[in-house]
Order: C-alpha cells, then sequence, then structure tokens
C-alpha cells in the first residue's frame, strides 16, 4: 500500500509539458505505464465513487466535439473540464478520449460510459423530482424558453394559469432559439424547451430529453388587400407559383416549411424580402412587397390593409413540443408547468 501511494504522490506531483509540446487544445493527460497500475490497484474502490458532475462533462464532450464548448455548456473552465475528464479517465481505468486533430474524440469506452452516463443521469434527475413530490410542490422556480410566437401563445398563459393555482411557484420565461436552447436545457440554464419540429431536435426515444407533444400549429397566407385573390376564401398553394415571397430568416424552420409546402405544390418560391420579426412580415406584406405564411395559433394583429386566407390541398403546418431533460418530468414544478402548457394547446391545436 505504501508503494502504491508513493505511486499516486508521484504521479500528482509530476511536472508539466514542456510549452512548445502542448496542443492548442486543453488536453486529457496520456495514460503511462505506472498510472494504469495505479489505476489497476484502485479501479475496484474509484468505481463507485464516481462524481456525477464528471459524467456531465464526459456527456457534453460527446455532445459539443471539444472540451472547451463543454465548458461553456456546463459554465466551468476549459481546465476544470480537463481536470474532471482526468480524473474520470483515471477512474474508468482505461482511456475515455483521445486526440483528433484539435478535437477530442471518445473512444469506444467513452462512448460505452456516455450511453451509461446519459442513464445515471437521467436517473438522478428522477430521483430528486421523486424527493421534491413529497411535498407539495408550490414553492419553487423553473426556466422556460421558446420563440416569440410561442411565447405569447403558449408560454405566457401556461404561466398565468399556474399563477392560479400554484401563486409561490416562479416561472421565468426566455427568448431563446434553436438549436442552441437544447445545449441551454442540457446545461441547465432552462428547464423547460418548447420549439418546432425541425431538424436536430430531439426524437422520441432521444437518452437525453424527454419530449412531450403540443400539437400542431397550421399556417395562414397573408395577403395585401389589393391582391387580386383577397376576397377568396381559399386558395390552393399551385395558383400561387408567379408570387413573391417575405420569408422569415433563411433557413429557419417557417422558411424551410415554406420552400418544403411550396416544393409539394410543384414550384420554388421566390423570396425577395425576409425579416426575423412578424410585425416586420406583416408589414411588407401590406406595402405589397410581397406575400407570406403566418402561424395563426400566434394570433398576430393583423394591419387593416391585410387579409388572411387558408391554403388548401397542401398541409402547411408546424409540429409543436416540449422538451425537458430526461427525468425531470416528475419534478414537481417542472410536471405541473408541461400539464399547463399541454391544457393551453389543446383547444388551439390539433
Amino acid at each position: 500500500m505504501r508503494g502504491l501511494a508513493l505511486r499516486a504522490s508521484a504521479f500528482m506531483n509530476r511536472a508539466p509539458l514542456p510549452s512548445r509540446l502542448r496542443c492548442s487544445a486543453p488536453m486529457v493527460p496520456p495514460l503511462n505505464r505506472e498510472d494504469n497500475q495505479m489505476i489497476t490497484a484502485g479501479n475496484g474502490k474509484l468505481m463507485c465513487m464516481v462524481d456525477p458532475a464528471r459524467l456531465k462533462v464526459l456527456v457534453a464532450l460527446h455532445e459539443q466535439g471539444t472540451l472547451h464548448a463543454a465548458a461553456s455548456t456546463l459554465h466551468i473552465s476549459p481546465s476544470a473540464a480537463s481536470q474532471q475528464l482526468a480524473t474520470l479517465t483515471r477512474e474508468a481505468g482505461v482511456p475515455l478520449a483521445e486526440a483528433d486533430g484539435r478535437k477530442l474524440r471518445l473512444t469506444d469506452a467513452g462512448r460505452v460510459l456516455v450511453d451509461h452516463a446519459y442513464a445515471v443521469l437521467a436517473l438522478l434527475e428522477r430521483a430528486m423530482g421523486e424527493i421534491q413530490a413529497t411535498v407539495n410542490g408550490e414553492l419553487g422556480r423553473i426556466t422556460v424558453g421558446s420563440f416569440p410566437s410561442a411565447i405569447s401563445s403558449l408560454l405566457i398563459p401556461a404561466a398565468l394559469m399556474l399563477r392560479d393555482s400554484r401563486p409561490r411557484l416562479r416561472v421565468d420565461i426566455r427568448e431563446v432559439a434553436a438549436p442552441d436552447c437544447l445545449d441551454q436545457l442540457a446545461g441547465g440554464d432552462l428547464d423547460v424547451v418548447v420549439q418546432v419540429e425541425a431538424e436536430g431536435a430531439p426524437s422520441r426515444d432521444d437518452m437525453r430529453h424527454t419530449r412531450v407533444e403540443l400539437g400542431t400549429d397550421d399556417f395562414d397566407l397573408a395577403l395585401p388587400i389589393a391582391h387580386p385573390s383577397a376576397r377568396e376564401p381559399a386558395i390552393a398553394l399551385p395558383l400561387l407559383q408567379g408570387e413573391e415571397w417575405v420569408s422569415t430568416i433563411e433557413g429557419d424552420a417557417c422558411d424551410r416549411m415554406l420552400h418544403l409546402a411550396c416544393a409539394s405544390a410543384g414550384f420554388r418560391p421566390k423570396v425577395r424580402h425576409r425579416a426575423g420579426d412578424w410585425t416586420a412580415i406583416l408589414a411588407l406584406v401590406e406595402a405589397g412587397m410581397g406575400i407570406a405564411f403566418i402561424p395563426r395559433a400566434a394570433r398576430l394583429p393583423i394591419p387593416g390593409g391585410i387579409v388572411t386566407v387558408a391554403p388548401t390541398g397542401h398541409d402547411v403546418r408546424r409540429h409543436i413540443y416540449a422538451a425537458v431533460r430526461r427525468g425531470a418530468e416528475v419534478r414537481p414544478a417542472i410536471a405541473a408547468y408541461l400539464a399547463a402548457l399541454k391544457a393551453v394547446a389543446s383547444p388551439a391545436r390539433g
């Protein structure tokens, strides 16, 4: 045992590498033969004392690709993340990551541990939820985030519903964008995210998140009042092939929906103007500078120079979902807010 202690002391007090040999990205110190002997001797004991915080670093590295990005997600320094990963490597007894250019790539052992880490972290979230469930859950604070139109149509009404039933439960609301919102959810900055189905959205069997469906949001056409079809009760999309369009930010969920809907009708939309704000989009339409799709459930204030018409023949809608960290859905405050979201969404969405 005295020899093992001396080797451990020698390992912890090794001189740092010369600066010319250091990689620009934070790296995990390699294991030498002495390290491996120490790990083998203490492995059975250490494996029972793995800190969940170190598992979070490994998961963040898996999702982000670099220690710097993983540390940023977890709000710790890159050096702290590197130390956590080095400690976890010693506890595991095998290398968990290896250099891949300026990034770190998980080894096969690292990927196996990541799969177990997701399950362990979900169980811890559930355990905390069940502990909190022993009280009435009326006191607490959660932070929820979404895009602007969902904030007005879903997040605020759900918060107002809880204000009456749970007046001591504080709900903080943030405007967030995909896909960054999922990183904020994983890092603990957000407790609930409401988003639209898009590339990068969590699947229903995602190991990191529990997903709650909130229905669909249909879109209407916004036309200037002088448009030839403004008095029609509905318009078939193929008839709009020659129109100029006003769209949202290029590549976002609503812009992709516009292109998919038009493609299903047999044409590619001619997008002339873009804006990230529905008020600006409606102002462009009212000025006769194009037509646009607008979300029906958002209940936008429609200017007097615009009429809204339902498109026919092709579905123009987006799917809305809420996501929480897997296991956190049993926490009383989060469960109450999810229930309020579903109650608000039910009358307005199919």
